[in-house]
């Protein structure tokens, strides 16, 4: 789309001007569907802004910030993908010095595109049975599921064919395509058991059972900040196509539009609670739902082999923090091929291979952590403030790896990596320290995440880069030292019964005064903060038993300081004037 057509858009009436955020005026001036035909003649070098909106509901992003470079996101439904779409990844990643980065939602995403190859690269990945459509923007984005679906001992219903359904639904509709008040992430389980959970979902369809017979508790609302919620209703797995039918148009004519920070499933639900939106739905699904079922979920940690149900093996290559070279892609390709096995993408970014006869594999591959999440990072995205694949390094990776901590790392508090999500969460910001901007991380502690009962909270605001790793190891020191065997279960029963308050005032003295004391259920907050720390200066600041001022001083004794004359000299920046 020219300038030109962005000037009319942007020219529209008075009502439109002052009820509709930008992207809803694109398209009531023209569907994204009718948009694609003009991608051939697309001129990469000079994209338009309303351009860039368009393309990423076909898959392609561009940031005005750097135009010279394009992305490719790939999507594959519950992340199966066939050794053919491997092979022709791997042979373009390695065609045109491409990086490969695994998603949280078991895609995949090509960095490295230019305006002189994103169009021949496209066309090819769509014209192999890959699709890349919808896999930004406002569109239902990729569908996940448990890894082992229909395959591994813990799994009950096959949900895959319930997936396809859905992605054949909405990938080409006119009606849907990029239209939608803002993005939908669906996620369907028919295990009881699974590698990650899915309650950050927008809609999340959980294994369930009621009067004998499997089906699915429906939750709603969650995101990457927020949990599902409870939608008090059960579905057959029959019904589970039309009521997901119904719901897309229900939010494609209900959802809200007027502000962008507000538009996701989340704040329809906020606005007009969960019972008048089911009122909407029922309207549209025209039949009637059962209350909720029995959920049928456990915790379990998975290993790198799994026997399935077919008494064969399955094997978790994984990532380094989500990037994998093209050469390991063409390796697994190759192999997957050789020996007719299965390759999936986890939404733990992680590769794994099924059907092994035996529990080994001669393939040479990293084998460091396998429970973090790590967002792109400053490298990929624009609204990242760390390198958080490099920078992941600085963190105690062996004590996270040894006790099977769940850590999810995001480069901005929008949430790729689902912080709020997970047993540590970790956000790289940049704050101001000694009088200067430097890196530094929020952390957030104690989700309780496989069941859906609790965000992480925010325990620490800013901690810099050089202190992080030995903060995070006194955290999980006092996970090791307790007697749970899971950091899930020390969350739930004894770090989440104390105030977020008292906690980061904890964890900072036992940082600045290098004692080895731990929390007691049995003591209060003030009684163990006296009995172990009385004896410092810090503790006599203390007012109405209010650790936030103790946090303060902690703060500013260990880390902020007074900006010196010769750096507010060099931090000022001087303006010429006419």
């Amino acid at each position: 789309m020219s300038k030109k057509d962005l000037l009319v858009i942007e020219m529209n009436n008075k009502e439109d001007m002052e009820c509709f955020n930008f992207r809803e005026k694109l398209k009531l001036a023209q569907k994204p569907y009718d948009y694609f035909k003009e991608i051939k003649n697309l001129n990469f070098d000079q994209l338009a802004s309303s351009d860039r909106i368009f393309l990423q509901d076909f898959g392609i992003y561009n940031n005005e910030l750097n135009d010279e470079e394009f992305m490719l996101r790939l999507r594959f439904p519950a992340g199966k993908i066939s050794n053919d779409s491997l092979l022709l990844i791997s042979n373009l990643a390695q065609k045109y010095n491409l990086q490969i980065i695994l998603t949280a939602r078991a895609g995949i995403q090509l960095h490295g595109l230019n305006s002189s190859n994103i169009l021949e690269v496209f066309n090819q990945i769509n014209s192999q049975n890959i699709s890349s459509y919808q896999s930004f923007g406002d569109n239902v984005r990729n569908i996940t599921s448990d890894i082992f679906d229909g395959i591994g001992i813990y799994n009950i219903i096959e949900v895959f064919p319930y997936i396809e359904q859905m992605q054949t639904y909405i990938l080409n509709n006119p009606d849907y395509v990029g239209l939608l008040p803002r993005r939908l992430s669906i996620g369907i389980s028919g295990s009881y058991s699974n590698i990650n959970s899915f309650f950050a979902s927008d809609i999340y369809f959980a294994l369930a059972k009621k009067d004998d017979v499997f089906g699915f508790n429906v939750y709603l609302g969650g995101k990457n900040t927020q949990i599902a919620q409870d939608a008090n209703i059960f579905l057959y797995k029959e019904e589970i196509f039309e009521f997901f039918k119904a719901f897309i148009q229900m939010f494609n004519k209900y959802g809200l539009r007027l502000d962008r920070q507000r538009n996701r499933l989340y704040n329809l639900i906020e606005e007009i609670g969960i019972e008048k939106l089911k009122e909407y739905l029922i309207t549209i699904y025209n039949k009637k739902w059962q209350p909720k079922g029995e959920i049928f979920l456990e915790k379990k940690s998975f290993n790198e082999f799994e026997k399935l149900k077919n008494n064969k093996y399955s094997f978790c290559y994984r990532s380094l923090f989500a990037r994998i070279q093209a050469s390991e892609l063409l390796e697994i390709a190759n192999w997957a091929i050789k020996d007719n096995l299965e390759v999936r993408l986890g939404t733990d970014q992680q590769i794994y291979i099924f059907n092994l006869e035996e529990p080994k594999v001669s393939i040479i591959h990293y084998n460091g952590n396998r429970t973090m999440l790590a967002c792109a990072g400053s490298d990929f995205c624009p609204y990242a403030y760390w390198n958080i694949k490099d920078e992941i390094q600085s963190l105690p990776l062996e004590k996270i790896e040894r006790n099977n901590i769940l850590v999810g790392f995001s480069g901005c508090l929008k949430g790729c990596a689902k912080h709020e999500h997970s047993d540590i969460g970790l956000v790289g910001l940049k704050s101001d320290v000694h009088g200067k901007r430097e890196k530094t991380a929020r952390i957030y502690l104690g989700g309780l995440y496989t069941f859906g009962e609790a965000n992480a909270r925010k325990i620490f605001n800013a901690i810099p880069l050089h202190s992080l790793k030995e903060i995070l190891e006194i955290i999980i020191d006092e996970y090791e030292q307790s007697i749970y065997t899971t950091f899930e279960s020390f969350s739930k029963n004894l770090l989440n019964n104390f105030n977020t308050d008292f906690l980061s005032s904890w964890f900072l003295a036992k940082f600045k005064t290098k004692e080895k004391v731990y929390l007691k259920n049995n003591i209060s907050e003030e009684e163990l903060f006296q009995k172990y720390f009385k004896k410092y200066s810090f503790y006599k600041i203390q007012e109405n038993n209010d650790f936030n001022i103790i946090t303060q001083s902690l703060y500013k004794n260990l880390w902020f300081s007074n900006e010196s004359k010769e750096d507010k000299k060099l931090n000022t920046t001087y303006v010429l004037k006419a």
